[in-house]
């Protein structure tokens, strides 16, 4: 792996190396520690209930929290690094990691967790990835970045594999003693920072303020938009809905008004680099087109993630009866093949073409997705099913280990360190509208399909039927929806009867989710023939 080293000796450029490679470690280590973290948070979530006697909903807040803190702030973070150096901004994050994990160990009760804990990780979160990401250009360069970043893409697919041992150790020694050690985790990983370089802050003569506050509204309300939709409804608005706005759900509105915020940051940040020489998104990120062909590379898999994670799941749990242990070992088929190919194709193969590649991936999830939608439909873990998670585990991890380079060769050096805020932008936003579009695919298709069947039941009274006819459906295993139906006085003939067209209208719905997705990956063929790029290596 060849690291950006000078001319001055065969000693000192060995040095440099080694001093590289151990950096690189360290920031490795870093992403695999974020990534787990919400994994442990997910399988902590049922004990969490348990010793705070709280609802679904308030545990699903803190995830909630934590996702937006960390996306709002990625943009922001990546010229921030710049300016004050990323060793600094890689330690403050950590630190804020630190306190928020002791805070969810010991919180004594769930709002302090949610605005305390969480929100502490979210912040510390969006300053350590764009830190990761935006050093890995200045320690190497070549055929040795695209490794680098390949190690940096199988830390993440690592983390995939990690809820299992930490739900153990939930389950043995309780949630308190798990972010206990993942405090204890992330403090080593401050005192191991000293191995980072010391980058040389730019002079800017201003932090780039009217683009930082323009890019975290527009990133915040976007997001917020996105993980409300399940919440308070696609079009016609949930009784969970604080509002509504035109009658209808706000969730969408907040979700255009922050895209729209975002669109309004283009020409700001034009004028900002234009009159002031510093901008949160510069102009090399806009003009280039491998740029933005990397951004859809690098926020497609995390898409495929958020969608599969959302539907795949639900079908495990809620249909097949899997716990959460058994749920987390399927994640080896995924995340195994993800690890080896993110790390494994830019070593072996560093000359491949990262458009092929990148073009088989795509190919993979799709294909992976649409297997999904076939596995879906039944009411067991088929052996299609897993060839799809497998197929979609490869797909990510080809992607993988070629998006964050695209990105990062395509613009000059000192904009590559900083792409790594709109590579880490591009990871959650990916993952949630992966999660967001799905879940409102869902929720339309179940409720459309048994409102229908609702309809067609003869054998319902009248007040029963008005009364089905106004309920918001979820996606539900049989004995859930059976629960549901004696609980509104369904008589047990129709009961029967709307139980079996819940079991079809869900598997279609599911069906009909993972085949989006399917079709979204096979058109994002479209964007990998960029126009050549003058400064890309990545694009061979």
């Amino acid at each position: 792996m060849r690291a950006c080293t000078d001319a001055s000796g065969e000693n000192r450029g060995a040095s440099g190396a080694s001093k590289a490679t151990l950096s690189l470690a360290v920031l490795a280590l870093a992403q695999l520690g974020v990534s787990a973290d919400n994994g442990a948070f997910s399988v902590a979530m049922s004990e969490m209930m348990r010793v705070f006697g709280c609802s679904v909903a308030d545990v699903q807040l803190a995830n909630t929290v934590y996702a937006l803190m960390a996306g709002t702030f990625m943009l922001a973070s990546g010229l921030l690094g710049l300016m004050v150096g990323w060793r600094r901004t890689f330690v403050g994050g950590m630190a804020l990691i630190v306190v928020g994990e002791i805070a969810t160990a010991l919180a004594p009760f769930i709002e302090l967790l949610i605005w305390g804990g969480r929100l502490a990780v979210g912040v510390g979160a969006s300053l350590v990835i764009p830190s990761v990401l935006g050093m890995v250009p200045l320690l190497f360069e070549g055929d040795g970045r695209k490794q680098a970043y390949g190690v940096i893409a199988g830390s993440a697919a690592l983390a995939t594999l990690v809820p299992i041992p930490l739900g153990m150790l939930v389950d043995g020694l309780g949630f308190r003693f798990t972010f206990g050690v993942i405090a204890a985790y992330f403090g080593v990983l401050v005192a191991a920072s000293s191995a980072l370089p010391v980058s040389q802050p730019h002079a800017f003569k201003k932090f780039d303020f009217p683009g930082a506050v323009l890019a975290s509204m527009g990133l915040f309300a976007v997001m917020f938009g996105l993980s409300r939709i399940s919440v308070w409804g696609v079009a016609e608005p949930l009784p969970t809905a604080p509002f509504t706005v035109l009658g209808l759900s706000p969730a969408p509105f907040i979700a255009v008004a922050g895209l729209v915020v975002l669109i309004a940051l283009i020409p700001v940040e034009a004028w900002m680099e234009r009159t002031r020489g510093v901008a949160i998104l510069p102009s090399s990120f806009l003009r280039s087109p491998q740029v933005r062909s990397g951004v859809v590379a690098i926020a497609l898999p995390f898409f495929y993630m958020g969608a599969q994670g959302l539907v795949a799941t639900s079908f495990y749990q809620l249909v097949v009866g899997l716990g959460g242990t058994g749920t987390a070992l399927l994640g080896i088929v995924s995340g195994v093949p993800m690890l080896v190919l993110a790390t494994g194709i830019p070593r072996k193969f560093p000359q491949a073409n990262s458009w092929l590649v990148v073009r088989c991936g795509y190919v993979a999830i799709a294909l992976g997705a649409l297997m999904a939608a076939i596995g879906v439909r039944g009411a067991s873990l088929t052996a299609v099913m897993i060839l799809g998670t497998l197929l979609g585990g490869i797909g990510v991890g080809m992607v993988n280990s070629q998006s964050n380079n695209l990105v990062a060769s395509a613009v000059p050096a000192r904009d590559a360190q900083q792409s790594g805020g709109i590579q880490g932008a591009a990871r959650n936003l990916g993952l949630a509208l992966g999660s967001a579009a799905m879940g409102s695919v869902l929720l339309i298709a179940v409720n459309m399909g048994l409102d229908a069947r609702v309809a067609a039941v003869s054998s319902l009274d009248e007040p029963v039927r008005v009364s089905l006819e106004e309920t918001v459906y979820t996606y539900e295993g049989d004995l859930s929806f059976s629960a549901r139906m004696d609980g509104m006085g369904v008589a047990e003939l129709a009961a029967g009867e709307l139980v079996s067209a819940n079991r079809e209208v869900r598997a279609d719905a599911g069906a009909i989710a993972m085949s989006t997705v399917s079709v979204i990956a096979g058109l994002a063929l479209l964007t990998t023939f960029p126009k050549k790029e003058q400064l890309g290596t990545g694009a061979n």
